[in-house]
């Protein structure tokens, strides 16, 4: 009952788009904040792909930027589902712009589209409301680095006399220091058998688990947190024409056309990094957004800021999972706090505080919380009958157990009205 408590007070900005209503919400450890839109759009959203639909992306992060400032390298769009949409995707990555050359991306920047200045690198869409902490968080960040830069190749099937095809974005049958955030396998794994044959630990061709890998060291120099003397010689396979599982659904053959990269053959594909390991950017800054069509949950809001805590940290949470700093070997950082000295507007009372009980239903005690202090109240039961009156303190918790089951109304001094549940 202690930690039900303590959910905690929300901070809300109300703006409006044209005729209909936005709220933004920021819960007060001010790691993670929700965006409420219309149920009509929230659908559109999902069924239109949004993140990638021109006209729904640039009016929602448009107007995320009429209320913060333009302080964060990626901004996470997290769907309020408790399970991924039908035929959805886990995770979608959408570049913004980018300012690092010899990686194989075209420089380019867009971001001013969304209204940011320069600084937003991409947009990233979780299709359910745990994915940040098990993933694919750490795949769709990547994707601002890799995999433009190998040339890759997968197949869809087991089987003999098959025809491999071009899978740029992910690293297919591609080898590294251990299996990649884009697919591909550990190179340590790799046996020839002679006859352009070869076996290897299972992988996947795009993915290895979500969040229970690390970044590898191809994937760390493309990132640029470690030099190119630091990638390990890897090989990469194309014109895949034979692959089979064995037995113990362990190990794969395939029959391939090896290609060996070495840091210098990479850095002659693609060429210097620029910038280089040691100037680019290692500390980033994320604002974490629910997406939804409805207010969230307080379950829903206490589980997404524990995983952005963990995510964010920069130690072990002592979990299989990776955050970013475990993934980068401690390297890199991605902020995720302090979304109170993003936000615009503080100078004008744009942001209030939201008036409500918790917990709701409650069978012990319930706590005020957003009154001012000493500010009193009475509590009604059904029939207008007055059962309870006080004045608030900080943090007062209102003893309800001797109440009879049923609904109840508190009225304050300011002429606020709220409703709540004994149970």
């Amino acid at each position: 009952m202690k930690q039900q408590l303590l959910i905690a007070l929300l901070l809300t900005i109300t703006f409006n788009l044209g005729t209909q209503g936005q709220e933004i919400v920021i819960h007060q450890n001010n790691r993670v904040a929700s965006l409420q839109i219309p149920t009509s759009e929230y659908n559109d959203w999902i069924a239109k792909n949004g993140i990638f639909d021109g006209t729904l992306s640039t009016a929602l992060i448009q107007n995320i930027y009429k209320r913060f400032e333009d302080s964060f390298d990626f901004i996470f769009l997290i769907l309020n589902e408790n399970t991924k949409p039908d035929g959805k995707a886990y995770g979608r990555s959408r570049l913004v712009s980018n300012n690092v050359s010899g990686i194989g991306k075209q420089l380019f920047n867009n971001a001013n589209d969304f209204g940011s200045n320069g600084k937003l690198k991409a947009l990233i869409e979780l299709t359910q409301i745990d994915f940040l902490r098990s993933g694919p968080s750490l795949h769709e960040l990547m994707h601002t680095w890799a995999n433009s830069a190998i040339p890759t190749e997968t197949v869809d099937a087991l089987g003999t006399n098959l025809t491999s095809y071009a899978y740029w974005g992910h690293w297919g049958f591609t080898g590294g220091s251990s299996k990649g955030q884009l697919g591909g396998f550990d190179q340590s794994t790799l046996v020839s058998n002679g006859g352009n044959s070869y076996t290897v630990n299972l992988f996947g061709a795009n993915a290895n688990g979500a969040n229970s890998v690390p970044y590898n060291e191809l994937e760390l120099y493309l990132m640029g947190m470690i030099p190119v003397t630091s990638v390990s010689n890897f090989d990469v396979f194309s014109n895949i024409t034979s692959l089979a599982i064995n037995t113990d659904q362990t190990r794969l053959t395939f029959v391939a056309t090896k290609t060996t990269y070495t840091p210098e053959s990479l850095e002659n594909l693609l060429g210097a990094r620029s910038p280089a390991s040691d100037t680019y950017q290692k500390d980033f800054k994320a604002l974490v957004m629910i997406l939804t069509d409805e207010p969230v949950s307080n379950d829903k809001w206490e589980f997404l800021d524990d995983q952005v805590e963990k995510f964010s940290r920069t130690s072990s949470d002592d979990s299989s999972s990776f955050n970013f700093w475990e993934a980068t070997n401690g390297l890199g950082t991605i902020d995720m706090s302090n979304l109170d000295t993003s936000v615009l507007g503080l100078e004008n009372n744009v942001l209030t505080k939201t008036i409500a009980i918790f917990p709701n239903p409650a069978n012990e005690y319930i706590k005020i919380q957003g009154l001012n202090n000493s500010e009193s109240y009475k509590i009604y039961d059904a029939l207008g009958k007055e059962i309870i009156k006080g004045q608030t303190n900080k943090n007062e918790i209102i003893n309800i157990k001797n109440l009879t089951k049923g609904f109840y109304f508190m009225m304050t001094e300011t002429g606020k009205k709220l409703k709540f549940v004994k149970n």
